[in-house]
């Protein structure tokens, strides 16, 4: 049986240091419980040992100390053990002892119980309480501190950092990178921004990308170089490589992380957090909101005329403020500092920061979230509070639709249908208001959608309406808005018919049929034409002489069965205008007969 609780971990990489500080503890200082005998001396020029979190791979043999029985063997199966040291993914025996061991060095351990099995063992192999023998070969580890897993650039950490995140290619980070000690290098920084992965330190570009790859925030390491590997850097730039380079020195002061806070992740809004905020809460729509800015420049780095630094308090959601706040404060931790970059200037347009008319191409703004004020967490609103505080979003999700605001609007009435997704344990009057709400802000939603030419989306929203609405008339409407625009003629003809199945007097859907029947006929000529040019074509083609036929299947094996096409049904002819809209009115009230307005403006209307 294989040894249980020995499954391999993740790999890791060489240690570069030996002893003390980067091995296990001596073997006379192991724990009580755990005994060592040394078999086979490991070579004198192997001094060093593995480390916490090295990969190591080992062969073994375990026995019963009771009466030597053997239970399980590496060697039997012919294949070497490995496993990451010091992760507690296998027996803390193992841990302690492989951690004292040097490459090539076969050692017996003696392990009472607490070091293995325990009280329990692992039966039917292990029997309670059992000590246990194994005698294990350290063949070899892979450890992260050697950065090409030749020997050639040993990682030492200098300083340690702090934190878990690491970059990754791509990332921006502020480093600082020495050559050499002594002597001075073209491709020496102080402090340097720099996209991980980019081609900034010239031959140690690849020395530099790999070691940050297993930094964190704050440490400091030395890579030291063979002489092998410094005259390979030395035939792609002589000149950026000192004489006497031995050891390059890096650091790494900050990780910025930088995320996509635009409403459709188009990267038009993108923050670049330059100051680490406290803990983890981020606001959320209806928080109060303390918001520093800071400063305000183009592309160019020039400072935008009519700004001025000023802290601004608002409601989050609400359109207080500009798009461009709205969206970066949501992703923002009490505190922190961050660069929100716009592609889009009229998103930051806003007359309290001096910024009504912007006339540059890109818009840069410093910012600083000195505080919010932490509302109550959905998920433990109360049935109640969950309905209050739809509604209050809801409002206000009217409010920045009626001002144009479609993405804050989207935003918003998403927010409203997420809140109530889980609704069954509700009481059914609570779940009936739930539902209505949820079902108006899908309807709303799909108004956006129709606002900004998002057709496909606007027609799943309508879609989801109706899967439970088949007879609401706006989203009918809204949705033949979308298919007409989609050029979908006869899904949106059927959509105009189920309006007037209910309504006879509707006028946008009997203005839109004739709309779809003269695109249908357009389409049709167009097949036509094309079908006339592809016979033209065929006229022109010189018949190659007949060959015989290859028979390839009997004549009864065809189907000569085909189907023709429906006809369309007969339209109904008679009847009064109009879509009812009217101001005030919630969408939830699909039953009202809409009044006379343009199909534009009903596919519009929010409520």
């Amino acid at each position: 049986m294989n040894v249980p609780d020995m499954g391999a971990g993740g790999m890791d990489d060489m240690s570069s240091e030996g002893g003390g500080d980067f091995g296990g503890a001596p073997a006379d200082e192991l724990p009580e419980g755990v005994k060592k005998e040394i078999i086979t001396e490991a070579a004198s020029d192997a001094w060093r040992k593995p480390k916490k979190g090295d990969e190591v791979f080992v062969h073994y043999v375990g026995t019963l100390e009771s009466d030597g029985s053997e239970f399980d063997s590496s060697r039997a199966r012919n294949k070497p053990f490995n496993f990451v040291l010091g992760q507690g993914s296998v027996i803390k025996g193992w841990d302690v002892g492989v951690a004292t061991m040097k490459k090539g060095e076969l050692a017996k351990f003696t392990l009472s119980p607490d070091f293995a099995y325990g009280a329990a063992g692992s039966p039917p192999k292990i029997p309670e309480n059992a000590t246990l023998v194994f005698e294990i070969e350290l063949l070899s580890w892979t450890s992260q501190d050697d950065l090409f897993n030749d020997g050639s650039v040993i990682k030492a950490c200098v300083t340690e950092g702090s934190g878990w995140k690491k970059p990754k290619a791509g990332d921006e980070v502020q480093i600082s990178f020495k050559a050499n000690a002594e002597t001075a290098s073209k491709v020496d920084c102080s402090t340097k921004d720099y996209i991980v992965g980019t081609d900034s330190f010239g031959p140690f570009q690849e020395m530099v990308t790999k070691a940050l790859e297993d930094m964190k925030k704050g440490e400091k390491c030395e890579l030291k170089c063979t002489s092998e590997y410094v005259a390979k850097l030395k035939e792609k730039d002589a000149a950026s490589v000192p004489e006497g380079t031995e050891t390059v020195t890096l650091e790494l002061h900050e990780i910025y992380e930088v995320s996509d806070v635009s409403f459709g992740k188009d990267k038009t809004l993108m923050k670049k957090q330059i100051k680490e905020g406290d803990g983890y809460d981020k606001p959320k729509d209806g928080n109060k909101i303390i918001l520093k800015a800071i400063s305000a420049v183009d592309g160019a780095g020039v400072a935008i005329p009519g700004f001025s630094e000023k802290t601004l308090e608002f409601v989050l959601g609400n359109g207080d403020v500009c798009d461009a706040l709205e969206f970066a404060v949501p992703e923002m931790k009490k505190q922190e500092q961050a660069l929100l970059t716009c592609s889009k200037p009229q998103q930051c347009a806003d007359a309290k920061l001096g910024l009504a008319d912007l006339k540059c191409d890109k818009v840069v703004l410093t910012l600083q979230l000195d505080e919010f004020e932490k509302g109550k967490d959905t998920w433990s609103m109360s049935e109640d509070e969950k309905i209050a505080h739809g509604e209050a979003r809801k409002a206000a999700a009217a409010n920045v639709f009626k001002a144009g605001r479609m993405e804050l609007a989207l935003k918003s009435y998403k927010g409203v249908i997420d809140l109530f997704n889980y609704i069954d344990n509700f009481k059914e009057e609570n779940k009936t208001t739930a539902n209505t709400l949820k079902r108006t802000c899908e309807l709303n939603r799909a108004a956006c959608l129709v606002k900004i030419g998002d057709w496909e989306g606007g027609r799943k929203a309508c879609s989801t309406v109706l899967k439970d609405d088949s007879t609401n008339v706006k989203a009918l409407f809204r949705r033949a808005t979308c298919l007409k625009a989609m050029g979908e003629i006869q899904d949106a003809l059927k959509d105009c018919k189920a309006i007037l199945e209910q309504d006879k007097a509707n006028a946008d859907a009997r203005r839109m049929i004739p709309e779809l029947k003269e695109l249908q006929k357009k389409e049709d000529k167009k097949s036509q034409n094309m079908f006339g040019n592809m016979m033209k074509a065929l006229g022109t083609f010189k018949t190659p002489p007949p060959q015989e036929a290859k028979k390839v299947v009997d004549d009864d094996d065809f189907d000569d069965d085909m189907g023709g096409e429906d006809e369309d049904e007969p339209m109904p002819e008679n009847g009064k205008e109009g879509e009812k809209a009217e101001n005030g009115k919630d969408d939830e009230k699909a039953g009202d007969k809409p009044e006379d307005k343009p199909d534009e403006k009903v596919a519009e209307k929010a409520e």
